[in-house]
């Protein structure tokens, strides 16, 4: 029995998955290989030709983004290997696990998948109907059986340290930088977000919110740290949930680990102390959602629920804490308008961060802000498929009332990280965003995020100017724009 996971190569070398890495950790603990391979026909064809007689689940984590890509993969390798058994879990096929209906598609894990999967791997080995097993919808004989969930995992203790060696050693060149979860679960509601989602499919079933103990988070850091990682991004929606754990995590990390790191964090959840404590611990970076610079887009339309005070007083503690801040916005919000996104890039300006990236609103099915811009009759015909080659958020995937203000707005978000570094160049912006879209404009974009992401979200010590002097060197404007888009995408 083998668990093959089609990954996409951008993932393999640059990122990883951390719900695929404990997935493949309890699967191995319970005696079932498991095996990531680059998410393409002919690799994934070559790997199942390589387990002749063998047994071999398909399993794909996907995100609504590539849903699309993974669908048409798989329906490419069942034809090949109508044999292998495929398994779609993920954000996308847990709240649309219709999915389930698609060509040459299995299983739908919905939810957490640690137990259902493994579950499933010992019907399949000792040839029993896997038809039962909770949080699976399971297609057998043309009938789908739709199964209910089971509670939450509580203690995340009780599972295993998540499976890096898994992507270290599929990487064509290990990647440096690791991605680690601490915990699970968002205690906020944001509307563009499928938290709110996720709360109404496990209600009664358990805290949505858990964090494993410091103890257990530094069994995983000190692997990787003698894996030869040598950045940290923790990628817990807020990293500062509880300001115990903090303090306990931060003089812990600065004696047993030392790597420098980031994190994300909610401007009404870090104090002075806390952004010491992360500051002394190493961290390098920390990033807040700022959103949007109008209050009643920021917590009527969003739900964020914070005031222009709280964001400004959070960067304040964070500059003064002697840490990088990078900003996330969106533009392009149902109900906005420029003049609104222009509030946003005025906020900024006063927030000062380090590298202010910004986005196009991407409205997910399943999500508050999708309802709201199907209300409105803001969604495209083709609203899953823009979603999916838009590049989360290069371009919008919403329909504008206004077509002459929809360019503008487009337009903006080229320029919005340099216009936070160089606040003077309004009056020239305001001109150049009535102009047709270009290339140009995006190849401007690219070489922004390209300085944010490797200049100033990294630090020297760890590579961050030699990947952006390696981009540089090769970059032409056009040829930039393809390759990140594809990145980004594929």
């Amino acid at each position: 029995m083998l668990i093959l996971w089609p990954i996409r190569q951008i993932e393999m070398e640059h990122s990883q998955y951390p719900g695929i890495m404990v997935l493949s950790a309890f699967l191995k603990e319970r005696g079932f290989p498991s095996e990531v391979v680059p998410a393409d026909p002919a690799s994934v064809s070559t790997r199942l030709r390589e387990e002749v007689g063998g047994r071999v689940i398909l399993a794909y984590s996907t995100p609504t983004a590539h849903a699309a890509h993974f669908l048409a993969l798989n329906r490419e390798i069942k034809r090949r290997f109508p044999e292998a058994l495929s398994v779609f879990g993920g954000a996308h096929p847990t709240y649309f696990p219709g999915v389930i209906e698609e060509d040459g598609v299995d299983i739908v894990c919905v939810g957490e998948g640690e137990l259902a999967l493994a579950e499933l791997a010992e019907a399949i080995e000792r040839n029993q109907d896997p038809s039962g097993i909770q949080n699976l919808w399971v297609k057998r004989g043309g009938t789908i059986h739709r199964n209910p969930i089971r509670p939450l995992i509580s203690d995340l203790d009780t599972l295993p340290v998540p499976d890096h060696l898994l992507f270290l050693r599929a990487a064509r060149k290990p990647p440096i930088h690791a991605i680690v979860m601490t915990g699970r679960g968002c205690p906020y509601s944001c509307t563009y977000c499928y938290n709110n989602a996720y709360k109404k499919l496990y209600a009664g079933k358990g805290r949505v919110v858990r964090r494993r103990s410091v103890d257990h988070v530094m069994k995983e850091l000190r692997l990787l740290k003698d894996e030869g990682c040598r950045f940290v991004r923790f990628m817990d929606d807020v990293f500062t949930v509880s300001a115990d754990w903090i303090h306990e995590f931060s003089e812990r990390y600065r004696r047993e680990i030392g790597l420098p790191f980031s994190c994300l964090v909610r401007a009404n959840m870090i104090t002075a102390d806390m952004a010491r404590w992360l500051k002394e611990a190493g961290c390098h970076r920390i990033m807040m959602g700022i959103e949007a610079g109008n209050e009643r887009l920021r917590n009527e339309v969003f739900k964020r629920k914070m005031s222009k005070e709280h964001i400004l007083e959070a960067a304040r503690v964070i500059r003064g804490a002697g840490l990088k801040l990078v900003t996330a916005n969106i533009l392009g919000i149902p109900g906005g308008s420029l003049e609104a996104d222009w509030e946003t890039v005025d906020l900024n300006i006063e927030a000062r961060p380090s590298y202010a990236s910004a986005a196009l609103l991407q409205a997910f099915p399943g999500t508050e802000i999708h309802q709201m811009a199907e209300h409105m009759e803001l969604l495209q015909e083709d609203n899953l498929d823009q979603i999916s080659t838009g590049g989360f958020g290069f371009s919008s995937a919403l329909r504008y009332p206004d077509e002459k203000e929809h360019r503008q707005v487009e337009n903006l978000h080229k320029f919005f990280p340099l216009l936070v570094w160089f606040p003077w160049l309004r009056p020239l912006v305001t001109r150049l965003i009535t102009l047709p879209q270009n290339r140009l404009y995006e190849a401007l974009y690219m070489v922004c995020m390209n300085i944010g992401s490797h200049l100033v979200a990294v630090p020297p010590r760890v590579g961050g100017p030699m990947l952006f002097k390696k981009l540089t060197r090769r970059f032409a404007p056009w040829h930039a724009i393809r390759r990140t888009r594809r990145n980004m995408v594929t």
